[in-house]
C-alpha cells in the first residue's frame, strides 16, 4: 500500500511526519521521517509500507475492510483510510473457458449493477440529506445488487464514502459533453441497426458533435481532473469515459490517458455503442431485443451489459411530470414485479454462463418523465414491494 503524504509548507525547523496504520483499531504500523527542508519548494514524502498475512483483508461488497490511518504533523492531524482489493479482466484459471471475465481480488465475479443519475425531486442534483444518500445505497444492496454505476455525475465525497465502508463497486461515468446531438446517429442507428453502427469511427468530430477543438481540450482536461478527484475512493472499480456515442471522441487515444493517469482500475470506453476496440469491455446496451451474449472470442476484453430493463411503471402521486418515458410499460405493481424477475431469472442469469460479467439495469429511481426506476422519484415507493420506507 501506498501513501502519499500531505505537503507542507517549509520551515526552518520542520516536525517529524508520522503515519500509523490501524486494523480493528488495533495499530499494526507505524512509521515516522523528516521531511528534507528546501526554501525553493514544499517538501513532500512517499511512505510505502507491507502489511503481513496476519492482518490482511482484501475488500469485496461482501466483506468491505477498510484500514484505519492517521498521519500527524507538528499539531496537524489527519484520519483517513484505505482498502486493499484488486479489479482486473482474466480468463479463470481451472476452466475450459477461453472467455474474459471480470475478476475482483483475482476471482470471477459478476457485476449485478444499477443504473443511478442521482436525481432529486427537490435539490434535483442535490440530495436533501446524508440519510437519503444511505437509503439509495443500503436499499440497493439490500436487493441484490453489488455495483452502482453513478451516470454522468460527479457526485459529493460523503456518497462514494458510504460505498466504499458499505460495500458497494462503482463504475464512474464521466460527465459527457458535445454540441447539439444528432440523434440519427447517436440513437436511431444504433437501435435499429447495430452492427452496421459498430463500424462508426469516432474521428467523425461532426457526426458525434465533437468539431469544436477547445471543448474536446476542455473535456479532456475535466476527464483527467475527475479521475485525480476520485481516485482514492476504493469503490470505484471502472471509468467511463463515453456513454451512447454522446461527445464521443479519440476514444483510444482518452481510454490510454486515463490508464496512465491511473492503471489501478477497468475502462469501459464506450459505454452502448460505438466501440472502437479498446479498453477492458465491450460493452452493450440492450433494451429492445432478446439478451445475449456475443459468441465471438474477443481477446482481453470482457463481455458487459452496462445497460438493459428499463421497464415503466408510473405510480400516482409520486411522480415528478405526466409524462411516462420507458422501454417496456406496466400499469400494476405486480405486473412491473413479475416482469422484472422473469426479465432476471430467465433473461439475464442464464447468461453467466455464456461469459457475461456484469450487467446494469435501469434504473434505480424515476428521474422526471423517466419513470423506470426501482423506486419512485420521490424515494417513497419501492417497485418491488410497493412499500414506502416509512
Amino acid at each position: 500500500a501506498y501513501i502519499n503524504a500531505v505537503t507542507a509548507k517549509a520551515s526552518s525547523m520542520l516536525p517529524t511526519l508520522s503515519l500509523s496504520v490501524f486494523c480493528k483499531e488495533k495499530k499494526i504500523k507505524q512509521q515516522q521521517i523528516s521531511l528534507p527542508y528546501s526554501d525553493q519548494s514544499e517538501p513532500s514524502v512517499s511512505i510505502s509500507f507491507s502489511i503481513s498475512e496476519e492482518f490482511f483483508h482484501a475488500w469485496s461488497p461482501e466483506n468491505p475492510f477498510l484500514y484505519d490511518v492517521e498521519v500527524t504533523f507538528g499539531q496537524d492531524r489527519i484520519k483517513s483510510y484505505f482498502a486493499m482489493r484488486c479489479y482486473s479482466i482474466e480468463k479463470p484459471n481451472g476452466t475450459q473457458s477461453e472467455i474474459p471475465v471480470f475478476c475482483l481480488n483475482h476471482k470471477p465475479y459478476f457485476l449485478m449493477g444499477v443504473l443511478d443519475q442521482g436525481y432529486w425531486p427537490d435539490g434535483l442534483y442535490t440530495a436533501p440529506s446524508e440519510e437519503a444518500l444511505l437509503y439509495d445505497i443500503t436499499t440497493m444492496k439490500s436487493m441484490g445488487f453489488n455495483m452502482l454505476r453513478k451516470h454522468i455525475k460527479v457526485e459529493c465525497a460523503r456518497w462514494y464514502y458510504h460505498c466504499d465502508r458499505l460495500g458497494l463497486i462503482v463504475c464512474q461515468d464521466m460527465v459527457n459533453g458535445g454540441s447539439c446531438y444528432h440523434m440519427p446517429v447517436i440513437s436511431y442507428l444504433p437501435t435499429l441497426c447495430p452492427s452496421l453502427a459498430a463500424h462508426l469511427k469516432d474521428s467523425h468530430y461532426l457526426l458525434l458533435s465533437r468539431k469544436d477543438e477547445n471543448a474536446r481540450r476542455q473535456w479532456e482536461k475535466e476527464c483527467l481532473e475527475t479521475v485525480e478527484h476520485l481516485k482514492f475512493f476504493p469503490s470505484i472499480g471502472i471509468w467511463v469515459p463515453f456513454n451512447e456515442g454522446w461527445g464521443q471522441f479519440d476514444t483510444v487515444r482518452i481510454t490510454n490517458l486515463i490508464k496512465a493517469a491511473d492503471p489501478s482500475r477497468l475502462i469501459d470506453s464506450a459505454s452502448g455503442w460505438f466501440d472502437q476496440n479498446c479498453g477492458d469491455f465491450i460493452s452493450v446496451h440492450n433494451y429492445f431485443r432478446p439478451l445475449s451474449v456475443s459468441v465471438k472470442k474477443w481477446a482481453n476484453r470482457a463481455f458487459f451489459l452496462s445497460e438493459y430493463g428499463g421497464f415503466a411503471c408510473h405510480i400516482k402521486d409520486h411522480s415528478s411530470v405526466k409524462r411516462i418515458f420507458g422501454y417496456k410499460r406496466y400499469d400494476t405493481l405486480p405486473d412491473f414485479e413479475k416482469a422484472y424477475h422473469e426479465l432476471i431469472e430467465k433473461s439475464l442469469m442464464p447468461l453467466r454462463a455464456q461469459g457475461l460479467s456484469g450487467a446494469v439495469y435501469t434504473q434505480l429511481s424515476d428521474v422526471e418523465e423517466e419513470v423506470n426506476g426501482l423506486l419512485s422519484y420521490d424515494r417513497k415507493v419501492n417497485k418491488l414491494s410497493g412499500k414506502s420506507p416509512d
